[in-house]
């Protein structure tokens, strides 16, 4: 006689049971994703501060052999743009020895050089973008992510005021001489008289594309080649204004960096360029010291100005620009 057991059966998931999993993984998913994305925003802008620091100390190198900073291009002619002088101090020598200076920058050789990416010029949060001119078969130059701090106001009033001067000014053509302040065009340590630390060097500036078909595309955030309204930071307006920039620039980009489009040698006194990041709240800034720090949007509009000029006397509030407005 034969004896069947009879077993329980197997008992899986129902329908209702399975859903409820899924509903609880996907609030747990949600619950989680800020925090990766805020750890992963915490380490790009960790990298971008050193990034910063990196090249501080490359002006810092810079000044301890020629006794000035880098000088821009746009003063003096022949003078090679702010980042290929700094190049032997940021580990960019090659790069530097294989620029041909005896030809444009926009010659075929000299843009594959200029093209490359350049990983101590872009924060890690920011895009990388070529600037293309439309018809240019020879590709274009890398933008970068830092700018260089000129100073408070409009390009006019950083060419005539002494006292909106930054470590770099705007200055289209003007002799090195002492009737512009000083000595001149070169700046060295003992003109920053507000100190050190408590002057911005370089802050952070957006790439946007330039690839359209603008003959004059937008130039912002371009370092490699001299335009005015490029890389010639400001602090007229605060740290990632709703307010637009003014130079050449595409209204198709307004919703990375908003810009009021301003083209040709006679608006360049007008333009004015904010520092501007894809990081929530802020800005990075190198100061002289090779100090670096996160400045909020809502920094006083006062201490923003008055960190951006090197000899103290800073314009009140109330100096009205060109354009009529009381800033």
């Amino acid at each position: 006689m034969q004896t069947f057991l009879i077993g329980r059966g197997r008992r899986g998931f129902t329908l209702v049971e399975l859903l409820v999993v899924i509903a609880i993984i996907g609030i747990l998913v949600a619950l989680l994703l800020p925090a990766i994305q805020s750890a992963r925003e915490a380490a790009r802008r960790t990298q971008c501060i050193n990034n910063m620091r990196q090249l501080g100390l490359a002006q810092q190198m810079h000044h301890d052999a020629f006794k000035y900073l880098p000088v821009d291009a746009n003063a003096q002619k022949g003078q090679p743009m702010l980042y290929l002088q700094m190049l032997p101090f940021m580990e960019g020598s090659a790069i530097r020895d294989a620029y041909d200076f005896t030809v444009g920058a926009t010659n075929a050789n000299n843009l594959a050089l200029l093209s490359r990416e350049e990983p101590m010029l872009r924060c890690p949060s920011d895009e990388s973008y070529l600037h293309i001119v439309a018809g240019n078969d020879k590709g274009g130059d890398r933008k970068a992510s830092y700018g260089f701090n000129y100073g408070y106001g409009t390009y006019a009033q950083l060419v005539d005021g002494l006292n909106r001067r930054g470590p770099y000014w705007a200055n289209p053509g003007i002799p090195n001489n002492a009737a512009k302040g000083d000595g001149g065009l070169k700046i060295n340590f003992r003109k920053i008289v507000d100190g050190l630390a408590n002057t911005y060097l370089q802050m952070e500036m957006l790439q946007v594309p330039s690839d359209d078909a603008d003959a004059d595309p937008d130039r912002r955030a371009r370092v490699w080649i001299y335009n005015p309204g490029a890389y010639q930071l400001n602090t007229r307006m605060a740290p990632n204004s709703s307010a637009p920039d003014v130079t050449a620039c595409s209204p198709t980009n307004n919703s990375i960096a908003p810009c009021l489009r301003k083209s040709g040698s006679a608006n360049i006194p007008e333009m004015i360029l904010a520092s501007r990041s894809r990081h929530p709240g802020g800005v990075v800034v190198v100061k002289c010291d090779v100090s670096t720090d996160f400045v909020s949007n809502d920094i006083d509009l006062t201490a923003w100005r008055s960190q951006s000029t090197i000899a103290g006397a800073d314009p009140p509030l109330s100096v009205v620009d060109p354009e009529g407005n009381g800033q």
